[in-house]
Formats: C-alpha cells, sequence, structure tokens
C-alpha cells in the first residue's frame, strides 16, 4: 500500500507541476507574440507531451494498484484464476456469438479466467467502436467515434453442447443485432409465453422447440430480477456448450481512483468486491450451477 501510495503522489506531482509549466509557456509565449490565438494548440500539445511522458510511471501506477486490490479480490472469490490486466477476450470470439455489431475499433483488457461455484469463466473489459470519417463543403475531413460497446464481457461454460443457438436482447441495447443482421434467416424472433419477459427482451433462436426448452418461465424470472438490480443494459447467448453475457454499462472495471486524491483503503476494497460481485451475481442469480445447463439438450 505504502508502494502504490507512493507513485501516486509522485505521478500526481508530475501532473500538477507539467501543467503549471505549460501554463506558464502559453502565456509568455502568447504575450510574446501578441497573440493568444494559437494558445489552444500549444496547450493540447503541451498536454499530449506531458502524457506521454508521464506514461511509464502512470502505468506502473496502475499495474500496481491492480496487484494489491483486484487480484487480491479475485483470488479470495474464484479458484483457477488466470488474471493478466494487459489483454483481453479476442475480437473474433465475440463476433461468432453474432450478438452485435462488432464497429471497425476494437479493445479488450483486464482478462480473468477462473472458476466459481464449479463453474469455469472468463471476463474481460471491452470497448468497441464505430470511426466515421465525413468530409464537408470546404474539403475538411471529420472524424468521429460511436460507442457500440462499453462494458463486461462474460463467457459461462456449460460443458454441454445446445442443440441450437438461443439469444436474448434487452431492448434498448443499441448495438445489439436484430434479425434482419443474421442473415439466411438463421435466427428467428421467437415471443415468449411471459408478456412481462416479452416487453423487456427480445428472443432470437435458430430452433423454437430449443427457445422454449432453454428459456424456462423460471430463468425468464431470473433474468427479470437481473434487470432490476444490475446497472447497464445486457445480452445473453447460448451458443454451442457456453453462456455468453455481453453487460453494456459504459464502464471500466478494476480500475485505480483518481491520482489526485489519496487512496481510501477501506472504500477502495469494498468498490473492487462490489465489482467482483457483478461476475458471481449472473451465477448466482441465473442459477448457472444447476444441472439443468449440463443435460444434453
Amino acid at each position: 500500500m505504502e508502494e502504490l501510495e507512493e507513485i501516486r503522489k509522485k505521478l500526481k506531482n508530475k501532473y500538477i507541476i507539467g501543467t503549471i509549466i505549460i501554463l506558464l509557456i502559453t502565456i509568455i509565449v502568447a504575450i510574446a507574440i501578441h497573440s493568444f490565438a494559437y494558445s489552444s494548440i500549444l496547450l493540447v500539445v503541451g498536454f499530449v507531451i506531458m502524457f506521454i511522458a508521464t506514461s511509464k510511471l502512470s502505468s506502473q501506477y496502475k499495474k500496481t494498484f491492480k496487484r494489491i486490490f483486484v487480484l487480491k479480490a479475485l483470488q479470495e472469490r474464484f479458484t483457477d484464476l488466470n488474471y493478466n490486466p494487459d489483454i483481453g477476450i479476442p475480437r473474433d470470439t465475440i463476433l461468432r456469438t453474432h450478438m452485435i455489431k462488432m464497429g471497425n475499433e476494437y479493445h479488450s483488457e483486464d482478462y480473468i479466467s477462473a472458476k466459481y461455484k464449479d463453474i469455469n469463466f472468463e471476463q474481460a473489459d471491452v470497448h468497441i467502436q464505430e470511426e466515421h470519417t465525413s468530409t464537408d463543403a470546404n474539403g475538411n475531413t471529420n472524424t468521429s467515434h460511436e460507442t457500440l460497446f462499453k462494458g463486461r464481457w462474460m463467457i459461462f461454460d456449460f460443458n454441454k453442447q445446445f442443440k441450437a443457438d438461443v439469444q436474448i436482447s434487452e431492448k434498448g441495447f443499441g448495438s445489439s443485432k436484430t434479425a434482419s443482421y443474421f442473415g439466411e434467416d438463421k435466427f428467428k424472433k421467437i415471443s415468449m409465453e411471459s408478456e412481462s419477459f416479452n416487453k423487456k427482451f427480445n428472443v432470437f433462436a435458430q430452433n423454437e422447440h430449443e427457445a422454449f426448452y432453454i428459456i424456462t418461465p423460471s430463468l425468464m424470472d431470473r433474468i427479470e430480477k437481473l434487470k432490476e438490480t444490475v446497472k447497464g443494459k445486457f445480452l445473453l447467448c447460448f451458443i454451442d456448450n457456453r453462456l455468453h453475457i455481453g453487460l453494456y454499462d459504459n464502464k471500466d472495471s478494476f480500475e485505480p481512483t483518481n491520482v489526485f486524491k489519496a487512496i481510501d483503503e477501506e472504500e477502495t476494497i469494498a468498490r473492487i468486491a462490489n465489482e467482483v460481485n457483478i461476475i458471481t451475481q449472473f451465477v448466482d442469480e441465473l442459477n448457472l450451477d444447476n444441472n439443468l445447463f449440463k443435460k444434453e439438450v
């Protein structure tokens, strides 16, 4: 903890000193050339240089935080743990589910593989964007980035294969694919027996019989309860021998606190524990260790 606090203070001081120097240089240059027109450009360049210069220390702060707080929290809850904050879930793994639009920019980190209640799982933060480029009447090129997904991607292993893929998408999940995206009528929209469930979720399946077999009234109730407690919108996909869950909460998990604020150890432990609990919540609330999911369907 002392090691982490020492790094935080050092990084904070570099940011403060760097900011003061950048502002002074900007003011002096602006006065010297009798113009503040380029001050904003100078500021941007200055801050870019500062963040590049402090990137190594910033990375050290992040890695030390995750070693001290995140790794410990994961070790307390899971077995067979493999935690690597520098890598994530491969893009192709999510692409093969056909659940969401994949955009043209993909980033994933904070990879976890472990076992909870004898269920093998993987999780990582995933950020998917679509870059849009346009040219105005004056020939100026403008680039913007649309976020398609930002949150957690979780994969739970059931060790048995489903005969047909079934997908559940919470309504309002903007980047989820609809039937028109699946093509060749591979998936069709299914109406479940619960009107309450149908109002909140869309169900797509390759086979209607399999959809009703997997999505039982009990499972629908548990999914609806999750909707009430989990922040963000989520997708579920039963494919092969796994359940993929995409939780779009617009957050990065397991990140360190603001470098300008002293670390509150008790508060940080509680926050990380709550972020870990999101994984266990899906297993517990969906009752994923039930033998139902280990049967041949």
